[in-house]
């Protein structure tokens, strides 16, 4: 591997991904820039009328030593512009200092650049104008240029990301919501559903990483006396959420787990998973049923629902948040884009559901409890259903509590 890792160098070193561009700059300051940010690095520096030598890194792990030993020889000060952590920045520091090579390094360790996010044009040109006004006051920069304008000082709308219209994660979590008390703990996943985090059904407290929702309701059932009401998807349960299931059962926690099983690991590109009758090269499989898999893991208490049910979906959350232990619910229904793709695939009608404002009672149920993306409050504030997102699923129409939720007539289409 040792051996392995150094061809891998020397291809970096020869990578037609790593070159400098405006060599010819008699300017001692640099700088070494990496995806995205080399692209804003170059939409700044021509903003600001600036002509500085730059090292594109596109062929980063391993770091090509000698091209960028080479390069700090050529400047006196550079500039490393890369997104998140800095790891670009720790590794030319390390050249630095094993080719013994005097060099001031700019970066997120100077401060003059965020750790925490994603970088954008903006804060590339005041990292750039603040280090070059600072330290290279000879460098003539275009100040008419530097309009510092973040994001967030722009009146624009709030668009957060949501389920998509018929997710019947959305169906689980509202009826999660409708059985537990107001002080339940809702410890979650990483998926899809780790979208119920946002209003209106706000069902996710804590997300650690992938497999965790499970130990940190253990956690929880034990710290406190609070209700505890995890969420895990089918692809997770299976990857990382056995090992904790067993330790929740062995160590006689009292909590109440959902497995959120749309047969598909939808999130990361719809891969198939163990509970799928095919396997990740398409061959026949044998399925492997999660309720044995869970009943297995010692757990008493499991119930199958299927999440569109939704007045049989409630009732089996408050069964199972009386039940003393560990309980499972397996929400089971097909991710709605798989359903649709299916349906269309057979030729089936899709009839999707309006709002009957001659019943409706602007309860808005729809869309400050349920929160479908399908629905919206038109001019009048009536609620109403945008019908080309809308695929037919009426489970808003079982949320109604007017009953002014109904199919459009006509065939579908």
């Amino acid at each position: 591997l040792i051996e392995k890792m150094k061809r891998a160098e020397d291809m970096s070193q020869h990578s037609s991904f790593n070159y400098i561009q405006n060599n010819d700059s008699p300017e001692k300051l640099g700088i070494i820039a990496s995806g995205v940010s080399f692209d804003y690095c170059v939409d700044v520096l021509s903003a600001m009328g600036l002509h500085l030598k730059t090292l594109k890194l596109g062929f980063t792990h391993p770091l090509p030593k000698r091209l960028c030993a080479d390069f700090l020889r050529s400047i006196d000060s550079v500039i490393v512009l890369e997104e998140l952590d800095p790891f670009l920045e720790d590794g030319i520091t390390s050249i630095a200092g094993e080719f013994n090579i005097p060099i001031t390094i700019y970066g997120k360790g100077s401060g003059h650049f965020p750790e925490v996010g994603e970088l954008n044009p903006d804060i590339v040109m005041e990292g750039i104008a603040s280090i070059v006004k600072e330290h290279f006051p000879q460098l003539k920069i275009k100040e008419e240029e530097i309009q510092i304008s973040h994001v967030e000082k722009l009146s624009l709308p709030v668009r957060p990301p949501v389920l998509c219209a018929a997710c019947p994660h959305t169906a689980t979590a509202y009826a999660a919501k409708q059985a537990a008390s107001e002080s339940t703990l809702f410890p979650m996943d990483i998926g899809c559903y780790t979208l119920v985090l946002e209003e209106p059904l706000t069902t996710a407290d804590i997300v650690l990483c992938m497999g965790s929702s499970i130990g940190t309701a253990c956690g929880f059932s034990r710290a406190t006396d609070q209700q505890v009401l995890a969420f895990i998807g089918d692809s997770t349960f299976f990857h990382a959420g056995i090992p904790g299931l067993i330790n929740a059962v062995h160590t006689g926690s009292d909590f109440v787990l959902t497995i959120l099983d749309n047969a598909t690991t939808a999130m990361t590109g719809f891969q198939p998973h163990s509970g799928n009758r095919v396997d990740s090269m398409g061959h026949k499989a044998k399925a492997v049923d999660i309720v044995e898999v869970v009943k297995g893991c010692g757990v008493e208490s499991v119930i199958r629902v299927d999440p569109y049910d939704l007045e049989r979906t409630i009732e089996a959350y408050r069964t199972a948040l009386e039940y003393k232990g560990v309980s499972v619910i397996v929400a089971r229904h097909a991710c709605a884009l798989v359903e649709l793709r299916v349906k269309k695939r057979k030729g089936e009608p899709v009839i999707p559901y309006e709002v009957d404002r001659d019943i409706c009672t602007k309860c808005y149920t729809c869309t400050s409890k349920f929160g479908c993306p399908a629905s919206f409050l038109g001019e009048d504030e009536s609620p109403g259903i945008n019908t080309a997102q809308c695929v037919g699923c009426g489970v808003c129409a079982a949320a109604c509590p007017s009953g002014a939720i109904k199919p459009v007539k006509g065939d579908g289409k």
